[in-house]
């Protein structure tokens, strides 16, 4: 048995809520390597559920697997403790790290601190870290954290998406076909993108009957009582009748210590987004829940925006995001930028909006008490009382994931010249407006925010330089320039046009198509 939380002292921002700073993380490195290398929370208290497709996993970076149907009949708590991931949890007791959670392995053997001692260090983990490492892993648990996904009924086509979260994916498959890539080549039948996937029968349709879904009805009312953090994500939520079904049920069902969030595209008709404003108001007015959240994807700006998630209007994107600032109180946004390949030219502009909005709704008490109590008068450029939001200090946020498949829009395959011209920008930028307790409290980016993205950028700075030459890394350059120009020719777009960044990278990407 390994450590204790009580054997350390932590950093709290008030008393029960420990700080995700770096003495912690440390410290929580330490906590969970006295159990086991591989030993991670959010095996147990996280959970995304892909009710469309009957799939799960915990954590966002093993692949999701699927939850057998025979399992969920008998039990609806299989949803979350499926039997494969019963050993991935004796795995991880047993001292073992497990395969499908190779990302972090590869951040450690850096000794860079891996999205594990973050995730463990959570507000909806922290707290069972003593209970857990006292499971054999066979319990059926019940996760603090719950992320589902009703179905794929979306209106765009992201670029690293696919028809599993996309129904506009699955519709331009079916007219077009699969991507056949690299053809002609000796590597042509191990590049055929999407040919795994059976269009007709991979996932239940709005109308039919779900046994995923009925499970999840008859799963959640009994346990959300006990969920601390419950998201809905896509396909586009406000699109789907789950998602409303939800909001009512939380409306007439209150848990006043649930934080609820929803991921949107923020691209529905007029009418859906009225109408989720309207029901957020209520459940925030009404005390239903303890906090609201507003997830939704950018991380290119402008025309590389709507050419990375075809079908958006980015103009419309940031007047509905800024909207819901000034209508909803007491509510959070957070963007989640996938760092992918195509984030690179733009992603410093993206960085730039997510901070003015920081500036003009996150709430600073330092500033507060300074004017209130000593009459200290602050000039615009503070943009410092935002009096609708002092219960949330941290309205706007920008969370930033790191995009691992599909390999060929993995920012692996950029050269050094490209994270050096665009990713160290963005590293000076984020690290020069960060905010400090002691004076510009949430006026800029938060610590656990600069963090990921140098996670990232060490990451990428040893991977360019040291394998340039690596044969996987230039067949998947080769393949990055076969489907761009696929994209190009099924959606009437031209890659060059809207990045012209990428005009020296596109040629050595055709280089290595030639010499496939």
């Amino acid at each position: 048995m390994g450590n204790s939380t009580k054997d350390y002292v932590w950093e709290e921002y008030w008393p029960g809520w420990v700080k995700n700073c770096q003495p912690n993380v440390e410290q929580m490195k330490e906590l969970l390597n006295s159990t086991g290398p591989g030993f991670c929370l959010a095996k147990w208290n996280q959970v995304t559920l892909h009710l469309g497709t009957g799939l799960t996993h915990s954590c966002h970076h093993p692949i999701p697997h699927k939850i057998p149907l025979d399992e969920v009949l008998k039990n609806p708590h299989a949803l979350h403790n499926t039997s494969y991931k019963k050993k991935q949890r004796k795995e991880m007791l047993c001292g073992n790290k497990p395969a499908e959670c190779d990302y972090c392995w590869r951040i450690e053997n850096k000794d860079q601190l891996s999205d594990r001692f973050y995730k463990s260090l959570e507000p909806w983990s922290f707290d069972d870290h003593d209970t857990i490492t006292n499971y054999t892993g066979d319990e059926d648990v019940i996760p603090k954290y719950v992320e589902v996904s009703f179905g794929n009924t979306c209106n765009q086509k992201c670029i690293y998406c696919g028809p599993e979260f996309s129904s506009k994916w699955a519709e331009e498959l079916k007219r077009e076909g699969i991507f056949k890539l690299l053809k002609d080549t000796p590597k042509a039948d191990e590049n055929e993108y999407f040919a795994w996937i059976d269009l007709d029968n991979f996932l239940y349709k709005n109308n039919e009957n779900n046994p995923y879904i009925d499970a999840y009805w008859k799963w959640f009312p009994e346990v959300y009582k006990e969920i601390k953090y419950y998201r809905i994500t896509g396909g586009e939520p406000l699109l789907q009748k789950e998602t409303f079904k939800t909001i009512d049920f939380l409306i007439d069902n209150p848990n006043p210590n649930l934080d609820f969030s929803i991921n949107s595209n923020l691209s529905c008709p007029d009418e859906l987004w009225d109408k989720f404003l309207n029901k957020i108001l209520k459940l925030i007015e009404d005390k239903s829940i303890k906090k609201f959240t507003l997830y939704s994807s950018i991380e290119s700006y402008g025309l590389q925006a709507e050419y990375a998630r075809y079908g958006l209007n980015f103009a419309k994107f940031k007047t509905r995001a800024e909207q819901y600032l000034r209508t909803v109180s007491n509510a959070r946004i957070v963007f989640m930028s996938t760092f992918n390949i195509l984030a690179l030219p733009t992603f410093y502009n993206i960085l730039e909006w997510v901070n003015s909005l920081k500036r003009n709704f996150n709430y600073c008490h330092n500033y507060r008490r300074l004017k209130l109590d000593a009459g200290v008068n602050f000039d615009q450029d503070h943009v410092v009382i935002k009096e609708q939001n002092p219960d949330v200090p941290v309205v706007v946020g920008i969370d930033i994931p790191y995009l691992r498949g599909p390999e060929f829009l993995d920012c692996k395959i950029a050269t050094p010249e490209l994270i050096d011209t665009y990713l160290k920008p963005c590293m000076d930028y984020i690290y020069a407006n960060k905010e400090h307790q002691e004076w510009n409290a949430h006026l800029g980016f938060e610590e656990y925010e600069a963090s990921k993205l140098r996670r990232i950028y060490w990451d990428l700075v040893y991977t360019t330089h040291q394998q340039q030459q690596n044969p996987h890394i230039v067949t998947q350059r080769a393949v990055f320039y076969d489907y761009i120009n696929e994209i190009d020719r099924r959606r009437n777009t031209n890659f060059l046009e809207t990045f012209p960044e990428f005009a020296e990278f596109f040629e050595l990407c055709k280089r290595a198509r030639e010499n496939v």
